[in-house]
């Protein structure tokens, strides 16, 4: 009998793979994702950047589909992956890509790969293993640990979504490195922190819904509630309110024109419930599966576009409560679209002052410090009421450059403002512009927000000096008429 612990032991040893062991299976999922991509130009519409080259990995989930971010492939015009190691390439198709999430859908031919299956929800403390290859396709194995479970911004577009924090022992020097709990696919790695040796996981509940939601078409995409809000943890505001002392509620700012939401939803409601959870006066529901989260989960994370949705609300010193349809994500309904894929922007050179509307990608371009290069004003509309026009289909216009020549003398300094008419025309998008054109056959005057004055061209000359501009500076097409796409939820190639 003293030998029984022995072979207890003994048969746990060979029955339980070690980390190590599971790390070892676990890499025949992985694939290296090679990326070319190519952007248009933010601040000259007409012109594309040179290529860039990135590379990170994919996960095989299924036979012939692979996911990794969507960042990693934005863009893409190539995509190509391979075996860690492995010269061989074989091209890969971008079915379905999501900045909202930051997750896309891959196809290409996977065989001999062995398909990774889904983690289960996991807590804050569950322990995870990391793998990465080296240059020459050696595997590099690490643990890690989840550290936090939130709802936040997202490293590479102006979105919040679900998301782990993990502390790891592996450099990770990629995105869409693997992390796994229990052998099954918990995550792909957004971002890593090499001072905290933090990293930033897209969890694969996130990922999952994507793929079934790819995987039934047509892509419902993330739903929207269409409005605004802010905490309500004031007790003298409470009290006004006569609100019960119950710590629930926050209160909607307003609602986007021509969303559901805005057909029910009145400017000072109170938002008590929320298809039937109770929200804190911060915001802040219990899910589920991840404990104390902010709304945003509720409505992006656990609902789609077109689902029904009750909520209570306080108004007029009652509760009452009220219905309506989530919406879809549409960037196109937005003053000032984000445009994160950077695709081509509408515009009008003419006599080289040019016209096009303002979209988020324009000021980014800026840089770490765009709010301080940008103009002001245009920063002031982007950060308080992009997301909210006063009417369906505005945008703000703007005069973003003037190409000098001696159509344009004095006019040469004038940039980034906002257009208000032309032609002596109100406008409020490029739609208008591009119709005013074509019924006066030129643009001759432009009428801004803060100048003070018109911009004149001479009629007569003009024709000649749009001939003149488009020689000088090497322009192909002095405009470019497409609208820009819906570009926040979704890209099909």
């Amino acid at each position: 009998m003293k030998f029984l612990p022995f072979i207890l032991i003994m048969i746990l040893s060979v029955t339980m793979p070690t980390v190590a062991q599971t790390t070892n299976n676990l890499h025949q999922c992985i694939v290296e994702v090679l990326v070319t991509a190519q952007t248009f130009d933010s601040h000259v519409p007409w012109k594309k950047n040179r290529p860039e080259t990135h590379a990170g990995y994919g996960v095989v989930i299924a036979d012939g589909r692979l996911v990794t971010t969507e960042d990693l492939v934005r863009n893409a015009v190539l995509v190509e992956i391979r075996r860690p190691g492995d010269a061989n390439k074989i091209k890969a198709t971008v079915v379905v890509a999501d900045p909202r999430v930051n997750a896309a859908l891959l196809a290409a031919p996977t065989p001999g790969y062995t398909p990774a299956e889904w983690a289960a929800p996991v807590k804050t403390g569950a322990k995870i293993q990391l793998a990465q290859f080296d240059d020459a396709g050696q595997r590099q194995n690490g643990e890690g640990r989840i550290t936090g479970i939130e709802v936040a911004s997202l490293p590479n577009a102006p979105h919040s979504i679900l998301t782990f924090q993990a502390l790891t022992d592996l450099k990770l020097d990629r995105v869409g490195a693997p992390a796994f709990h229990e052998g099954k696919l918990v995550g792909l790695v957004m971002q890593y922190d090499e001072s905290s040796q933090t990293s930033r996981v897209l969890p694969a509940a996130v990922l999952k819904r994507f793929v079934d939601d790819v995987s039934n078409p047509p892509y419902r995409g993330i739903a929207v509630a269409g409005f605004t809000w802010v905490p309500l943890i004031e007790p003298a505001k409470r009290q006004y309110l006569g609100l019960p002392d119950d710590d629930r509620g926050v209160m909607a700012l307003r609602t986007i024109p021509g969303s559901n939401i805005s057909k029910v939803l009145q400017s000072g409601d109170v938002i008590l419930t929320w298809d039937g959870c109770p929200v804190d006066s911060q915001g802040y529901y219990d899910d589920p599966e991840f404990g104390r989260l902010i709304l945003i989960h509720q409505i992006a994370g656990r609902r789609h576009p077109g689902d029904d949705i009750t909520l209570t609300v306080w108004r007029n010193r009652k509760q009452e409560e009220i219905k309506f349809k989530l919406d879809a994500y549409d960037d196109s309904r937005s003053l000032v679209p984000l445009n994160i894929e950077g695709l081509q922007a509408e515009y009008l050179l003419e006599g080289g002052l040019l016209i096009r509307e303002l979209s988020a990608d324009y000021l980014l371009a800026a840089g770490a410090q765009w709010m301080i290069r940008s103009n002001p004003r245009l920063v002031n509309i982007y950060l308080t009421r992009s997301q909210t026009p006063a009417k369906t289909g505005d945008r703000v216009v703007i005069l973003s450059a003037i190409l000098p020549d001696p159509i344009n003398v004095g006019y040469k300094m004038i940039r980034d403002e906002v257009i208000t008419a032309v032609n002596g025309k109100p406008i409020s998008n490029m739609k208008d512009v591009f119709a005013i054109r074509d019924s006066d056959g030129l643009l001759t005057k432009l009428s801004t927000q803060t100048l003070g004055m018109d911009l004149v061209l001479d009629k007569d000359t003009l024709p000649e000096a749009n001939r003149r501009i488009s020689e000088l500076y090497r322009i192909q097409k002095l405009q470019h008429r497409n609208p820009l796409p819906p570009v926040g939820p979704v890209r099909r190639n």
